[in-house]
């Protein structure tokens, strides 16, 4: 009867044991998961930031409707944007640019 006893003991022990390493396997896998994850996403997303143009143009031109007013503005020696908006709208001496 002790043996018996003893081996329950034994069981359950090992079974306890046994669970224990599975689910910290488990949670070892997930972790593993996440991090590669994030490690991809990472690589994805590229940071943006803001360019401050200046103002180095401006031609207003009344045989256009929808573009009548048209601003050249200067971020970079090679980057240049141009803004049209209608003739109630005057042009902003710099603007920020999402890059």
């Amino acid at each position: 009867m002790r043996k018996k006893k003893i081996l329950i003991f034994l069981f359950f022990t090992l079974l306890i044991f046994f669970i224990h390493f599975l689910l910290q396997y488990k949670n070892e896998i997930n972790i593993n998961v996440e991090t590669s994850k994030k490690s991809v996403s990472n690589f994805n997303d590229k940071k943006k930031y803001l360019v401050e143009c200046k103002l180095f143009n401006e031609i207003i031109d009344r045989k256009k409707i929808d573009n009548e007013r048209q601003c050249y503005y200067s971020c970079s020696e090679e980057d240049n944007v141009r803004v049209d908006t209608s003739i109630g709208f005057p042009c902003q001496p710099f603007i920020l640019e999402e890059r």
